[in-house]
């Protein structure tokens, strides 16, 4: 009997091969309006996993999918790429498999019953004072110089993906109301304030820049070209290597989190640095959170209101009845 429901199943919804299902998924996504680097993301993670199981001698439909399999692409690809990496493959072949099992394609979700990968969590690095005021004095006053400011500053008081960045565009700035309008992961537009020292350096950048035909970009290159991610990545470090910054990566992804952790440490709140930063939920704002209350602690063991006071008026000398 129950081989008989299983192949009612099939009939009714025809066996298709992984690569189909993984095309069938990515087409899902663009139906979605999902962008381009997470559908390229899928894409990548969810081929290798095919290809996988090709080299292990596995000739399976999506139906035939064991966890056992996915247990083994997910150890190997522990062995290949970082542990955080691994838990993003598990992640892709979450959601391609429950995709699978909503339009019943296959008869259960394998991923089910394949454990969590537990990633390590990572000592979040911000810039102290001194390597902030290191390393925007060192950008120089010429159009590279002030260009480089101008991100470094934009990255720190906004705290702006270096994806976002780069996308930004000269339309995208409201001068009167000093904010800026970013779109976000999945393509997600939020409106992000920048001070009045961000103003000035950017205008001043923006004077250097001049106007280039056909180009809207914030950020471009010698020639005039838009200034892409890995360039920027490329500037930012080399910029921190030359400024002296030591026992950290000087990165955009650094400024950004030293934008959440002093934001937070300046009267911010959470909610409005989630905002702030584009954040889907408040997980990762929390982790800045507890940052900012190491800095507290530390802060209390010196500004301490009660020991203040007892300093103040000094010990009470002689003995005293007890009441």
């Amino acid at each position: 009997m129950p081989g008989k429901k299983q192949d009612l199943r099939r009939i009714q919804h025809p066996l298709i091969g992984l690569e189909e299902a993984v095309q069938g998924f990515i087409s899902r996504g663009e139906a979605r309006n999902l962008s381009q680097s997470t559908l390229r993301f899928y894409r990548t993670r969810l081929r290798r996993f095919v290809q996988h199981l090709a080299d292990q001698g596995h000739q399976v439909e999506p139906d035939g999918v064991t966890a056992d399999m996915l247990r083994g692409f997910i150890a190997a690809e522990k062995e290949r790429v970082s542990v955080a990496t691994a838990d993003h493959t598990y992640r892709a072949l979450r959601a391609f498999f429950r995709f699978l099992a909503k339009e019943e394609a296959i008869p259960r979700d394998p991923m089910d019953r394949v454990e969590k990968v537990r990633v390590p969590r990572r000592v979040i690095e911000t810039f102290s004072p001194e390597q902030i005021k290191l390393v925007l004095s060192a950008c120089g006053s010429g159009f590279t110089g002030r260009r480089l400011q101008a991100m470094l500053l934009l990255l720190l008081d906004c705290g702006l993906r270096v994806s976002e960045l780069c996308r930004l565009q000269l339309d995208d700035i409201c001068w009167e109301n000093r904010t800026l309008r970013i779109m976000g992961k999945g393509s997600k537009e939020r409106r992000v304030p920048f001070g009045e020292t961000c103003r000035q350096v950017l205008r001043s950048y923006l004077a250097r820049r001049g106007d280039l035909p056909d180009q809207n970009a914030v950020f471009v290159t010698c020639y005039g070209d838009t200034l892409n991610r890995v360039e920027a990545h490329r500037l930012v470090s080399e910029h921190g290597k030359r400024s002296g910054i030591t026992g950290l990566r000087c990165s955009p992804h650094t400024f950004r989190h030293t934008c959440a952790v002093m934001y937070l440490r300046n009267g911010g709140d959470v909610f409005s640095l989630q905002r702030l930063l584009g954040h889907s939920s408040l997980e990762m704002t929390r982790r800045y959170a507890e940052l900012a209350e190491i800095d507290v602690i530390a802060r209390h063991r010196v500004c301490s209101p009660g020991d203040r006071f007892q300093a103040s008026v000094g010990t009470v000398r002689g003995r005293r009845r007890m009441q």
